[in-house]
């Protein structure tokens, strides 16, 4: 089809339009909680640093400040995430207590909460408190905590992934790592509720008899 006239300047000009550049602005965005490298990775997904014709987008990371050349409407959706996400991180307090498996026994008082699940998971004749640490930290920090107690010295190291609501409750997610004075050890990655003691496992350490088992309990710390 031909076109003369009226129809052949439309045509030219919405070609024009439709090869034109989107407009882009540079806003600077101060973070507060959040750590830059977080922060860009947050943002990345919403920074077209391959758009054609002159207008890629850019994004950039200070101690304290994000910088992001963008559209204005990607800059109003970055600034709804960076709204959302840079707050005060909660608080979370971890309850560790170190369980001995080994014989029979009078019952443990201090694991009474503890022992009807133990029995679940276990075929031990007793159990009985070795050990016990209370540590603090927020999402994405790691903490190295020695205990003392029978059998000991041990050690519980801990990286805190998150800490998050899911709905009217707090969920953790940690990898926790006990140790003795050997090689020997107990390793693993859970999501804990707040205020609900989770039997991580058991494992031989080479600094006791018998077996030891790690329980741990999240306490939100609300602000």
């Amino acid at each position: 089809m031909r076109l003369s006239g009226p129809a052949l300047l439309i045509a030219a000009l919405t070609a024009a339009a439709c090869g034109r550049s989107p407009a882009l602005d540079t806003r600077t965005f101060d973070l507060h909680y959040l750590d830059p490298g977080s922060a860009e990775a947050m943002i990345s997904p919403y920074v077209f640093t391959d758009r054609p014709g002159g207008a890629a987008g850019k994004l950039s990371a200070s101690e304290h400040t994000l910088t992001v050349r963008e559209t204005p409407d990607n800059l109003e959706k970055i600034t709804r995430v960076l709204a959302e996400h840079d707050t005060p991180q909660p608080w979370v307090r971890l309850h560790f207590q170190i369980i001995g498996a080994d014989g029979g026994g009078p019952a443990d008082s201090r694991i009474a909460d503890v022992e009807t699940e133990l029995k679940k998971l276990f075929r031990f004749s007793g159990y009985r408190l070795v050990g016990e640490a209370v540590v603090s930290g927020t999402a994405r920090s790691s903490i190295q905590q020695s205990v003392g107690g029978e059998g000991g010295p041990y050690f519980i190291d801990v990286n805190i992934h998150s800490v998050r609501m899911v709905g009217d409750t707090g969920l953790v997610t940690m990898a926790v790592n006990l140790r003795g004075v050997g090689p020997s050890g107990l390793s693993t990655v859970i999501n804990a509720r707040d205020n609900q003691t989770v039997v991580l496992g058991s494992a031989q350490l080479a600094s006791r008899q018998g077996t030891t088992i790690l329980t741990v309990r999240p306490e939100l710390v609300r602000q």
